[in-house]
């Protein structure tokens, strides 16, 4: 037997290193399983993934209205003990009360809420039925609604009051638009 010419040789392991040579056919690349295997494992990872962060982003959007609400009462009853009485109302969404610009100036009530709407002074004011003296009802304004979502209206019932939108001081008034009442 002949041996092979040098450059032959030579030609034959550059077109192997390539990836090119005989042995190498069908095995490079990823198999039609094995792409199958990691789409599932990632959609699997997605599917317990998404329902944890939309619950994190309820519990923030609760979080901050139930701030707010704090902030806000705070600071009415500071004025009722200044002056003896609520500010009169009838101020639109998102519009400080009468007398309240000094109390409210730096908080979030001209804002829309992290859950929707507007923040709006209410006293003397009839809800499903019930009068209340003092609340503050989100409101939906313009395109900006309040949400309607059970999960993030029960999950902020549950933060300032007693968990149910129907009893507490925390429910749903005309139009279904949350309420924390401050004064029966």
């Amino acid at each position: 037997m002949r041996p092979r010419p040098y450059h032959a040789v030579l030609s034959a392991r550059r077109s192997r290193a390539a990836g090119r040579g005989p042995r190498d056919r069908g095995e490079a690349g990823f198999t039609l399983v094995e792409i199958s295997v990691v789409v599932f494992i990632i959609s699997l990872v997605a599917a317990l993934a998404v329902p944890a962060l939309k619950k994190v982003q309820i519990e923030a959007r609760s979080a901050a209205v139930a701030n707010d609400l704090r902030v806000f009462a705070g600071a009415l009853q500071t004025y009722v003990h200044e002056r003896g009485d609520w500010p009169p109302g009838n101020a639109d969404p998102g519009v400080f009360p009468a007398g309240m610009e000094g109390y409210l100036r730096e908080s979030n009530w001209t804002r829309p809420t992290p859950i929707g709407g507007l923040y709006t002074w209410a006293p003397n004011t009839l809800q499903q039925g019930e009068r209340y003296r003092a609340a503050i009802v989100l409101s939906s304004a313009g395109t900006n609604a309040v949400t309607t979502d059970k999960n993030q209206l029960l999950d902020l019932d549950r933060k300032v009051d007693d968990g149910s939108l129907d009893t507490g001081n925390f429910r749903l008034g005309y139009r279904n638009y949350p309420v924390f009442v401050l004064e029966p």
